[in-house]
């Protein structure tokens, strides 16, 4: 596939190439949020994906029952138009911060959910540690923590531990 994709494109003229990638931009808006955040404000891209994890634990009607897989999704979705990863890494950070207020919101005990909640979290400090950016997210982790370990409705679970296993070593 990839082979007969590079003989397509040695085979075209300049002004052909430029037509195809008018055509491309044109029919899949995952290219057009894609040239947005190399071209444009990238800002703008992850506010919207911001809005839609926030409506996906907190819609205008109803309990946003399933806010965790909605908003898995829309990660996914946004990693593939993403440029840069601190980008990604904000992402996960706020989806654990929304699933944190969800618990207090909807007075939420579910072990379960609990436990996901702090899974959540780790991702967002492993995947931060991996792009180099913990440093970056020191502070805002830190308020994640304290805010999670006030809303919490089982005590068994905690972000602490693993906010000490990143950020005080």
């Amino acid at each position: 596939m990839k082979r007969d994709f590079n003989k397509l494109l040695s085979s075209l003229t300049e002004e052909e190439l430029r037509e195809e990638l008018q055509r491309l931009y044109a029919r899949f808006p995952v290219l057009r949020e894609y040239y947005q955040m190399e071209l444009g404000d990238a800002k703008k891209v992850v506010d919207k994906y911001k809005a839609a994890l926030r409506k996906s634990f907190f819609p205008a009607r109803g309990r946003g029952k399933r806010g965790r897989s909605q908003s898995r999704k829309i990660i996914k979705k946004f990693a593939e138009v993403s440029i840069h990863p601190k980008d990604l890494v904000e992402l996960h950070f706020y989806r654990a911060e929304l699933m944190a207020e969800y618990i207090n919101a909807m007075r939420v005990d579910s072990d379960a959910y609990h436990d996901s909640t702090v899974k959540a979290f780790e991702e967002a400090c492993a995947m931060a540690e991996r792009e180099v950016l913990l440093e970056t997210f020191a502070d805002g982790a830190r308020q994640l923590t304290e805010l999670f370990e006030g809303q919490r409705r089982d005590r068994r679970y905690s972000f602490f531990p693993t906010y000490r296993a990143y950020w005080e070593r």
